[in-house]
C-alpha cells in the first residue's frame, strides 16, 4: 500500500512540474522574444528498455542550468533560448543502479537515445535522490 502511495505522489510531482516547465517556457518565449531551441533525447537501459524518472541535468555553463526527468517512455525535453547555449553546454543523467552518463550538447543528435551504463561508479538509490532533489535548484 505505502509504494501505491509513494508511485501516487511522484506521479502528482511529475505531472506538476511537467506543466510548470511548459508555462515557463511559453512565458520566456513571448517575454524575449528570442529562438528557442528544442533539445529532445530518450534514456534507454543497457537491455535498450526505457528508463522512467531518469533526473537529467542540462548544465548551459557554470552558473546556468536546466532540469528534467524522463516521462513512462523515457524521453526529456529542454527548451532553450539559443543564446544561453555555450561551447562547454552538456547533460548530466543520473538513475539509480547506473553510472552518471555526461554527454556534450555538440555531441548530442535530436531525439538521441542516451544509454545508461552499470560499468563504472553506480550511483545507489540515497544518492540518485539527492541529485533527484537537487536539480529542481536550476533555472528552468
Amino acid at each position: 500500500m505505502r509504494k501505491i502511495v509513494v508511485f501516487c505522489a511522484s506521479l502528482v510531482f511529475l505531472a506538476s512540474c511537467k506543466s510548470k516547465e511548459n508555462s515557463n517556457s511559453d512565458a520566456d518565449s513571448n517575454a524575449s522574444g528570442q529562438e528557442l531551441k528544442v533539445f529532445k533525447g530518450k534514456v534507454i537501459d543497457d537491455k535498450r528498455k526505457s528508463v522512467e524518472y531518469a533526473a537529467v541535468k542540462l548544465y548551459l555553463d557554470d552558473d546556468d542550468c536546466m532540469s528534467a526527468y524522463t516521462d513512462a517512455e523515457g524521453r526529456f525535453e529542454f527548451s532553450v533560448d539559443e543564446l544561453r547555449v555555450k561551447d562547454q553546454s552538456h547533460f548530466e543523467i543520473v538513475y539509480k543502479g547506473y553510472s552518471i552518463n555526461m554527454l556534450s550538447l555538440r555531441n548530442f543528435k535530436e531525439n538521441q537515445s542516451i544509454k545508461l551504463s552499470k560499468k563504472g561508479d553506480v550511483i545507489p538509490t540515497a544518492e540518485y535522490h539527492v541529485f533527484y532533489e537537487e536539480i529542481k535548484n536550476c533555472n528552468n
